[in-house]
């Protein structure tokens, strides 16, 4: 990191005083604790953000602590006379003088100009400008899910995750979908004028256009599926697509598939496998689904309750492909009944949830977001 610095020292010189007086500049880490001549240099430890040391010499009269900020301040350089609101900030004693910590971070380009008042008719005045911050990485395609690499014919949505919050309203422009020959299919993608992304704008849900997707639907039967069993296909993110920052991707990416018979069954709790682990012991629980699940829902909408229907505090990962869940205890399990919890609402990749399958008809109510969660349960017993 480079600093760029401009000194300019003004001394209303005593008798004691004769010549002219130089000031060094750094980026420092450390300094004497006495230096010859009242002097002020930016500083900036590893980790926080820059500050501005002042530096007095053992004879210099020393303010009070409350006497700082009346004698020792921080500007905006603008060039004109020091009228100007003080920037705000902390004082703090340092060894040989004091060091003053904006509140808000200093604005990485701009010029500041900071002036101490020595009490016995020296002023010193220094003028520098704040470090660049350095570039930031480019942003990445994190990863891409569904991970699998056959999906259903009938698949509804991918999740785009990235390593930084990417720019709003051109995601559609960088999207692509191609068949096997390479070419591009015709309107895949449901294009919403807002576009899903999470709150972090990390994560970008892809809707493949449901209406090609449900049966007895005019577009489907007009245009036919986006997907067809048995072919493959490429979704491709271009790395032109810029991010919140306006830069571009560091790369593109491709998920190749291939795509397999139309899941019109529901998930159902009942036939997934779940392994019991051993009292005593943090081992993970691991349940098996027996197909690929919904990732992002599965973040949320699965958890362990202890058998008075209290949820157990630990850590929960999805498996490779989505076909399994695991959950660690933050406590050793105890030798106890437990409850594997599912939210009605966890879906399939092709939106089949636990309460409602996708082609349901259209006559049959939609499951409410406070229905009774779905139940497992299972017995952790003594050590295996």
């Amino acid at each position: 990191m480079q600093m760029i610095f401009k000194a300019q020292l003004v001394f209303r010189c005593r008798a004691a005083f004769h010549g002219g007086v130089s000031a060094v500049f750094g980026f420092l880490m450390a300094w004497p604790a006495v230096a010859a001549t009242p002097s002020i240099r930016m500083t900036q430890e590893p980790g926080r953000p820059p500050a501005v040391d002042l530096i007095v010499d053992a004879a210099t009269d020393r303010p009070k602590a409350e006497e700082w900020a009346e004698r020792f301040k921080l500007y905006v350089f603008t060039g004109e006379a020091a009228d100007e609101p003080a920037v705000l900030g902390s004082y703090k004693a340092i060894p040989g003088g004091v060091r003053f910590t904006p509140r808000y971070p200093l604005q990485p380009g701009l010029r500041y100009r900071a002036e101490f008042d020595s009490g016995d008719g020296a002023e010193v005045r220094e003028e520098f400008q704040a470090p660049e911050r350095p570039p930031a990485a480019a942003t990445k395609v994190a990863a891409v899910y569904p991970t699998a690499s056959e999906l259903p014919e009938n698949q509804l949505k991918f999740y785009l995750h990235f390593t930084a919050p990417m720019g709003r309203g051109e995601a559609y422009d960088h999207l692509r979908l191609l068949d096997e020959a390479g070419d591009d299919l015709d309107l895949p993608f449901l294009e919403i004028g807002e576009e899903l992304w999470d709150p972090s704008g990390k994560r970008l849900t892809l809707l493949l256009d449901p209406a090609r997707v449900k049966h007895g639907l005019k577009p489907r039967e007009e245009q036919g599926p986006v997907l067809e069993a048995g072919r493959r296909y490429t979704l491709v993110i271009d790395p032109r697509w810029r991010d919140a920052a306006g830069r571009p991707l560091a790369a593109g990416f491709r998920k190749r598939f291939s795509v397999g018979r139309p899941d019109e069954i529901s998930p159902d709790p009942r036939r997934w496998q779940v392994s019991s682990p051993a009292a005593g012991s943090r081992e993970p629980l691991v349940v098996r689904f027996g197909e690929s699940l919904d990732q992002a829902l599965l973040e949320r909408m699965l958890w362990v309750a202890d058998s008075a229907g209290e949820p157990v505090a630990g850590e929960a990962e999805v498996g490779d492909r989505e076909v399994s869940w695991s959950f660690v205890p933050r406590q050793p399990w105890r030798i106890a009944k437990y409850r594997l919890m599912a939210d009605p609402l966890l879906e399939d990749l092709a939106g089949n949830s636990i309460a409602r399958k996708f082609e349901v008809e259209r006559t049959r109510p939609v499951p409410k977001d406070d229905a009774e969660p779905a139940m497992v349960e299972f017995t952790v017993h003594g050590e295996k």
